[in-house]
């Protein structure tokens, strides 16, 4: 009787991405002051996201404003959209939606309908000629709606404003964040865990397909390709010994020839995918072969485009 022990590594791989987006600045000027607004930098970006992380999508930025007039300058800082409606979009897709947090005066300045909601308790900015104050903003976007790679952003004016909503200058800011191309896998079925690894029993070894349930699950912020290897080069091998039995894997629809590293593309879909596909073990001929537990060892990688 021959009972092989398999032993399947899973790992995972996240390629980093890495874009840009341009901003800019500058200032209206009113009949009663003039107020300069500097934000550093010129675009809030949240760079570098993987959605199967941890992390929570956010980012600080600062802001200064300074009164560049002759006279007293009483204002509120109020974000209006440049580029409705509200959210953060590629272009294409259902946008990203996010907060903006002012943390120096603990109040949300999100322009969720246009601009920033004033509210009675908003602490108006009161400063003098040359006189000048810095704020932090935090933007935290909604972690349930990034699942896609790429760079989302929204266009937003940040102004220096009185309860009457006339401008005392502004400035131009870019929101965004770049979520990375990642990755991840996983298995479901009839397996169990030992120093970290999935092994899977194969049972008594026949030629064919091995009646062994078991699904490769994957989570993926777009397109990717698959990656499996043999310790044994596609062989199942009694100990250290020369017994060996052939064998070969089959995820979804694509066969593997474990003689050498192959790789397979996934999905070519450029969405979040989340796929489940059957994993097989195809048996080669078992015939005149020792007694024994035959085993290999295979890694199965996944790689994010």
């Amino acid at each position: 009787m021959l009972r092989p022990l398999f032993t399947l590594v899973a790992a995972s791989v996240a390629a980093p991405a890495l874009a840009q987006v341009p901003g800019g600045a500058g200032a209206v000027q009113s009949t009663d002051c003039l107020v300069r607004v500097n934000p550093t930098p010129s675009s809030w970006i949240i760079t570098g996201f993987d959605p199967f992380a941890d992390a929570l999508p956010e980012g600080t930025f600062g802001v200064t404003f300074v009164n560049e007039g002759s006279v007293d300058c009483r204002f509120t800082p109020n974000f209006e959209l440049r580029q409705p409606p509200f959210g953060l979009s590629k272009g294409t897709g259902k946008p990203v939606g996010y907060v903006l947090l002012n943390l120096t005066d603990t109040q949300d300045a999100t322009p969720r309908a246009g601009r920033s909601r004033v509210t009675s308790s908003q602490r108006e900015i009161v400063l003098q000629p040359r006189e000048s104050r810095s704020m932090l903003y935090k933007l935290v976007a909604d972690p349930d709606e990034v699942r896609q790679a790429g760079t989302f952003t929204q266009d937003v004016t940040l102004e220096a404003q009185d309860r009457n909503f006339r401008s005392f200058g502004g400035a131009p800011i870019v929101l965004g964040i770049t979520v990375l191309p990642s990755a991840r896998i996983g298995l479901a079925g009839a397996y169990r865990m030992s120093d970290g690894q999935a092994v899977v029993n194969l049972g008594e070894l026949k030629q064919g397909v091995a009646p062994v349930p078991l699904q490769l699950r994957i989570k993926s912020t777009g397109e990717y390709d698959i990656s499996v290897s043999s310790a044994n080069a596609g062989q199942l091998r009694l100990g250290s010994s020369q017994w060996f039995v052939p064998y070969s894997v089959a995820i979804g629809n694509e066969s593997f020839n474990l003689s050498g590293t192959r790789t397979v593309s996934g999905t070519n879909r450029s969405i979040a995918t989340r796929d489940s596909m059957p994993f097989r073990f195809i048996i080669g001929d078992v015939s005149n072969k020792r007694a024994g537990v035959y085993s290999d060892v295979i890694s199965v990688s996944i790689t994010a485009r």
